[in-house]
């Protein structure tokens, strides 16, 4: 195979158990906790793999709650189990809403129907029911969600960290991609930055309310009306209000980097697209992740992991993590 970005084996090993043998670039002080298997359907496959410290679990409200007050928490604790069996940990992300292709019939409607039901607004978009996150209805309905998963969940030692589902995917911007007519949409429903960060700002503090122990890694994106970056700048500082508050990037390329925003806190990072996707050596972005950007967590997604031609670099950058 053809690599856009060129390393040996030999070089990327040395950078990789080298230059991130306890220290970081410019001496940083890192602490590696691992490399975690992403987009991997939730599939247990690979649970024995020793060089996965765990796994990405994802789900979607309208798994977990598909009717008003009744839940589905043994789907998620029967796919932990394996993982957990074999000593690895989870990550674990509950959204809202998301594109119908990631994870299908449950992405494409995140909120469950009874919450329309309820008398929440919905923008359809792209072939995605999105709530309209503000919306009173959603916002009491999440937050007795919220609630639940709390009492549920905090505490597990099984876990790593959550991902708290803010909205697409999770990620803090109402929308990947929308549509010009989807735009339009949210501009008729009062969409501006300033509301969408007060309503983050509600949306965080069901969390702080119902998790004591658990640590959250936000996953922080622009919104598609941020032209100028000021939303982006508060929602950074908003995160970094809480103490077991942390960051995490969906960008990790070979070549990506990282504003002064980041900074400060530790740092969860998850590949933008497999490498194998994007023409490039798993490698450059393990070397990128580790050396340049001093990560916390690797997300990898799970065509990567099993790529034999990839197991020497998960080996090395495995070999460093701190259980």
């Amino acid at each position: 195979m053809t690599y856009g970005v060129v390393l040996s084996v030999s070089v990327a090993l040395s950078l990789i158990l080298g230059l991130f043998a306890g220290t970081g670039a410019g001496g940083q002080t890192t602490n590696f906790r691992g490399i975690y298997e992403f987009a991997g359907n939730n599939s247990a496959t690979d649970a024995t793999d020793p060089d996965l410290a765990g796994v990405v679990l994802t789900y979607y409200w309208s798994q977990i709650e598909p009717e008003n007050g009744v839940f589905d928490w043994s789907l998620i604790n029967s796919q932990m189990a394996p993982w957990i069996a074999a000593h690895k940990k989870i990550i674990l992300r509950i959204a809202t809403s998301g594109a119908p292709s990631w994870d299908p019939p449950y992405s494409g409607d995140g909120t469950p129907a009874w919450v329309y039901t309820d008398g929440a607004r919905a923008i359809v978009d792209n072939g995605e029911t999105i709530p309209v996150y503000w919306d009173q209805a959603y916002l009491s309905n999440y937050e007795s969600f919220v609630e639940a998963f709390g009492a549920e969940f905090d505490g597990n030692k099984n876990l790593a960290f959550i991902e708290p589902g803010i909205g697409m995917g999770g990620e803090t911007l109402p929308e990947q991609s929308a549509s010009a007519a989807g735009i339009t949409a949210w501009t008729a429903d009062g969409y501006t930055d300033a509301l969408w960060l007060s309503t983050i700002e509600t949306i965080g503090s069901f969390f702080a309310a119902s998790f004591h122990t658990a640590h959250f890694y936000w996953m922080a994106d622009r919104t598609f009306f941020d032209g100028s970056g000021t939303y982006f700048d508060a929602v950074m500082s908003y995160i970094k209000t809480e103490s077991g508050w942390r960051l995490q990037n969906n960008g990790l390329t070979p070549t990506s980097t990282l504003g002064p925003q980041w900074s400060g806190t530790t740092l969860s990072l998850e590949q933008l697209t497999s490498a194998e996707n994007a023409g490039v050596c798993l490698c450059a972005d393990i070397t990128n992740g580790l050396v340049n950007l001093h990560a916390t967590y690797l997300l990898i997604y799970k065509t990567d992991i099993e790529n034999p031609a990839n197991a020497a670099y998960l080996a090395a950058a495995e070999s460093t993590a701190t259980p």
